[in-house]
């Protein structure tokens, strides 16, 4: 009987961990539209001001490379388009874009997808 309940926990857990696993692969593969999104935000906020999808000599960092210099997770980038950079251009433009949050993380999707930093 214990052995029966063990094995009973064990696929239940098994279960759990497999479908939290599909859970955090869906999360890693955005939609096609939420990029499209983050792409039109760059090129209309972004690109249009400051950073440049090529290289070039500006004091706005280059955001296609793997180099990121105020942190390179998702928070991290999240955290300096809503609140901005001190000392620099990088205004804060948390509140500002038309579907807030949700903006911000489209803009870190174009951003990963259009990445030319070798994985």
């Amino acid at each position: 009987m214990q052995r029966l309940k063990f094995l009973g926990l064990a696929l239940v857990c098994a279960l759990f961990l497999s479908a939290c696993g599909e859970k955090k692969l869906e999360a890693r593969v955005p939609d096609p539209a939420v990029i499209a999104r983050g792409q039109a935000l760059f090129t209309g906020t972004c690109g249009a001001y400051c950073h440049k999808q090529t290289p070039s000599n500006t004091d706005a960092l280059f955001l296609f490379d793997c180099e990121w210099k105020h942190g390179s997770t998702d928070d991290d980038i999240f955290k300096v388009i809503n609140g901005g950079v001190e000392g620099t251009r990088m205004v804060a433009f948390g509140g500002a874009f038309p579907e807030g949050d949700k903006d911000a993380r489209a803009l870190i999707a174009y951003l990963r997808s259009a990445s030319q930093c070798k994985k």
